[in-house]
């Protein structure tokens, strides 16, 4: 008798969702704009791996180029060209879709921030890859999974330590904690 191992695997569409609301939580989580160059860049280079796990800097540096210019286009109210017929039928297995989003944000942290991933970075990955297998999963439950024995309000406050990337970022950050506090004190 032989048994078989059941492999999951992921549409083209359920990647690109989890990468979109993975990043999307660790941006509102950690008080950063969803525009940051950290999270563009992490997006662009974790999609292009997952088309090519060896693919060069120059072509995570087009495929940014084409997701900024569409977004600039849908911004403006143009039509944006819709290229879901390019992934028709293409699936995924998790460790596919990890191995190119852990490269993706490392290689994106190292390139523009010239520096190692940190904890926003790692909450980043974790965050894709929770909901990657739970669509529904909130930011409690990416911590429960993925943060032994750490609540979400610690988790926070280690993203609350991270240094701003730009001073775009460090207003950005110091707004939303300034958003939190009057929220917490009721105003």
């Amino acid at each position: 008798m032989s048994t078989a191992v059941v492999t999951s695997t992921f549409t083209h569409p359920d990647v690109v969702a989890a990468i979109d609301a993975g990043t999307k939580m660790a941006a509102d989580e950690s008080g950063r704009s969803l525009t940051s160059e950290r999270f563009t860049w992490a997006t662009a280079a974790a999609l292009t791996y997952l088309d090519s796990t060896e693919a060069p800097w120059a072509d995570v540096q087009a495929r940014h180029l084409e997701i900024t210019a569409a977004q600039a286009a849908a911004g403006r109210g143009d039509e944006v060209e819709d290229t879901s017929d390019l992934y028709e039928g293409m699936r995924y297995s998790r460790g596919q879709v990890s191995a190119a989003v852990n490269a993706g944000v490392d290689a994106a942290a190292e390139t523009i921030r010239e520096q190692c991933a940190d904890d926003i970075d790692n909450l980043t990955v974790n965050a894709i890859l929770t909901l990657l297998d739970h669509p529904d999963a909130s930011f409690a439950d990416v911590v429960a999974e993925c943060y032994d024995g750490d609540g979400a309000d610690d988790v926070s406050g280690w993203l609350a330590e991270v240094p701003a990337d730009s001073d775009a970022d460090f207003e950005a950050l110091q707004a939303a904690r300034i958003d939190a506090y009057l929220r917490s004190v009721g105003l």
